[in-house]
């Protein structure tokens, strides 16, 4: 994709050519966009679509999606869950919603587990309202909260850290050496935390965690263009970590990009 940009930039430095007259050609195109973005799965788009946000709340707390019900979005255990709309807090408006939808099935007396990210703070006293109705015998169904940022359980739905790396970049007469001392993936650690169960997760070589590693010897605080790219045919081999690249004229900002196995980027850079 680099490669192609570059041509597209050259060509739209050139003087631009007539079009053909209508009717005779569909006329010459023009360089397509000159960049593209890259967007990281492990973080979650706060406005990603509905749909989409609750097959993944639902992966991450174990719910089981149900068509037949329009209105809760499925079970987990004996519990009926309603997902709240991730672009707003859970309100008072919300659960009045579930009461009123509890009203119209008086035979249902299942529990109900209400998801959402973020709550208003009027939630709390609402529910303790609701506790008192239940209590009289009212409603038979308890309501339970799982708040995705601050849940004590599941309150990691949208925590991320980044990965982070501490590279050596030095100048010599005439290399730039390069050497990456230690390598972290939080995110690869939280993986394999819940793989392994009550067993904590060891890596004795920081370099089994990283996909690929890609070396900028003019780096612009822009664009990044790869000078050396250090990708490993296997998926069992591992990067060398170690690097030696010509020096290029006068001042340069030497930036390395370390990707993981699942994504996650760190860059160092430094003026040598």
């Amino acid at each position: 994709m680099q490669a192609i940009i570059q041509e597209q930039i050259a060509a739209s430095q050139q003087p631009p050519l007539p079009l053909e007259v209508e009717g005779e050609g569909e006329g010459v195109p023009q360089p397509a966009a000159l960049s593209f973005a890259v967007y990281r799965v492990n973080d979650y788009d706060l406005q990603i679509q509905h749909n989409e946000a609750v097959n993944l709340a639902c992966d991450y707390l174990g719910i089981t999606r149900t068509k037949t019900d329009a209105y809760f979005d499925g079970v987990r255990g004996k519990q009926l869950v309603k997902i709240i709309p991730f672009n707003h807090p859970l309100s008072p408006v919300d659960l009045e919603d579930v009461k009123r939808e509890l009203g119209a099935r008086p035979d249902e007396g299942r529990d109900v587990l209400i998801v959402a990210l973020g709550q208003e703070r009027s939630v709390d006293q609402w529910l303790e309202d609701w506790n008192r109705l239940r209590k009289r015998g009212d409603f038979p169904n308890k309501l339970h909260v799982i708040e995705l940022r601050t849940d004590a359980t599941y309150g990691k739905f949208f925590a991320h850290q980044p990965a982070q790396a501490k590279v050596n970049i030095k100048r010599t007469k005439d290399k730039i050496k390069v050497e990456i001392k230690d390598f972290i993936s939080p995110t690869i650690i939280e993986r394999l935390k819940q793989q392994s169960g009550v067993v904590t997760p060891h890596i004795d070589d920081w370099r089994a965690m990283v996909d690929s590693v890609m070396i900028d010897a003019a780096y612009d605080g822009a664009v990044f263009n790869i000078s050396y790219a250090d990708v490993p045919e296997k998926k069992s081999d591992l990067v060398a970590g170690s690097y030696e690249l010509d020096v290029p004229a006068g001042e340069t900002t030497v930036a390395v990009k370390i990707t993981d196995m699942l994504g996650e980027e760190a860059i160092e850079r430094k003026l040598v």
